[in-house]
């Protein structure tokens, strides 16, 4: 594990900055439950005060929100792609895709918080990677040699049982954004929510919603205490900024997502005409937390002033600015794509994503796209961006749909 965590932050900082190896194995080790930032530990975030997090009843999601209409666009199709491959690969060698994600996960945050212990990470979905899955374990069994399997006695102070906390993960991840809570047939239960939350990770929200249950949703997270980004657009093209006020506006600084109350996500920039025009229009909200894309069109990488500048809401109280990562798909717009690529060149592109022209489903465990994924990570460190919120973390259901262990 060392050995791979080195060759992947060599690449990572060709450009930027040496990192040692005594660093990069503490980008894989859980900080301490009360690190001294100062004189001791310095992978985690630093301490925070215990958010008060109101009471979230899951009844109220089944009493206030009505069954969804018949023309919402397919949630397996999005999250699995077209696939009609089960691919020929030993059992006991199928590699556990789950943990390839984490390890990304863990060692892109380990690298921002050397740098900056205060850096925010968040995921896009991957609600599952928190804990220990029934697969997980049935994989886990499948590659024991007979030889060493545990007697039933034992089991219990030998095998991670199903649904057991992921502490080394939890504790490198700021907060989830869960995708389509309240308006959405795919929701993560209310229960697993509140658990989470209880280990101090800041639950947001994102929900396209048709136009009269919008403010319903809004309401509901509100009351909930779960910052919500809702909107209109049944395609989720994150393609609008609103000219209207957030829902709840918030005259306070927030200098972390602990504070925050409220979420903007612009991604889709085209139709702003030019970067400046762009830049301004998100200037000109009051959210607390803003994410974009690190690029204009793109490929036009934002500049330190650019971020600077969305740092502050147009009242002028501070605000966090995410930057936002896909480490699980390529796409064929962005900087790195060489003209002569396609599916299987690289060996690891390995189909396009039919639903999104342009994207391309990779190994996304594959050093050659780790490298890629960190170079752009660390740039975006350099950027100034407060944090990021790293997408595309749920590519492993595709890959295990396509290697079944029962």
């Amino acid at each position: 594990m060392t050995r791979h965590i080195i060759l992947f932050f060599a690449v990572l900082f060709s450009v930027a900055l040496a990192v040692d190896s005594s660093l990069a194995q503490q980008a894989r080790q859980p900080p301490p439950e009360a690190a001294d930032l100062e004189g001791g530990e310095t992978g985690g975030p630093p301490p925070t005060e215990p958010e008060e997090i109101p009471e979230l009843k899951p009844q109220e999601d089944i009493t206030s929100i009505k069954p969804l209409p018949p023309e919402l666009p397919d949630r397996t199709t999005e999250l699995l792609g077209d696939i009609n491959v089960i691919l020929d690969i030993p059992l006991n060698q199928i590699p556990n895709y789950r943990d390839h994600m984490r390890q990304i996960v863990e060692e892109l945050t380990g690298y921002a918080r050397g740098r900056n212990p205060g850096f925010t990470v968040v995921t896009y979905g991957g609600f599952d990677l928190f804990s220990w899955s029934q697969r997980e374990y049935d994989l886990a069994e499948l590659k024991r040699p007979e030889m060493t399997k545990p007697s039933a006695v034992a089991v219990a102070d030998t095998e991670l049982p199903v649904g057991f906390p992921i502490r080394r993960y939890q504790q490198r991840v700021n907060g989830f954004i869960l995708d389509g809570f309240y308006c959405a047939p795919i929701r993560v239960p209310a229960a697993d929510v509140e658990t989470m939350r209880a280990q101090s990770l800041k639950a947001l929200t994102v929900d396209h919603c048709p136009e009269e249950r919008a403010q319903t949703a809004f309401e509901l997270a509100r009351k909930a205490g779960i910052v919500a980004h809702v909107d209109t657009d049944m395609m989720g093209k994150f393609a609008v900024v609103p000219t209207v006020k957030p829902d709840p506006e918030n005259s306070a600084n927030v200098e972390n997502l602990t504070e925050a109350r409220s979420m903007l996500i612009n991604l889709n920039n085209r139709g702003f005409g030019n970067k400046a025009n762009w830049l301004l229009a998100l200037k000109n909200t009051n959210h607390d937390v803003v994410v974009v894309d690190g690029f204009y069109n793109g490929n036009q990488a934002l500049t330190k002033d650019d971020v600077r500048g969305l740092k502050y809401k147009k009242l002028g109280s501070r605000r966090l600015v995410l930057a936002w990562l896909d480490v699980g798909q390529a796409s064929d717009e962005r900087y790195y794509w060489q003209r002569e690529w396609r599916v299987g060149n690289p060996t690891w592109i390995k189909a396009l994503d039919r639903s999104s022209p342009g994207k391309y489903h990779v190994e996304f465990w594959n050093p050659a796209w780790k490298a890629i994924i960190g170079k752009t990570f660390g740039g975006l460190v350099d950027l100034g961006f407060d944090g990021i919120v790293l997408a595309g973390v749920e590519s492993y259901r595709r890959w295990e749909f396509m290697t079944p262990v029962n």
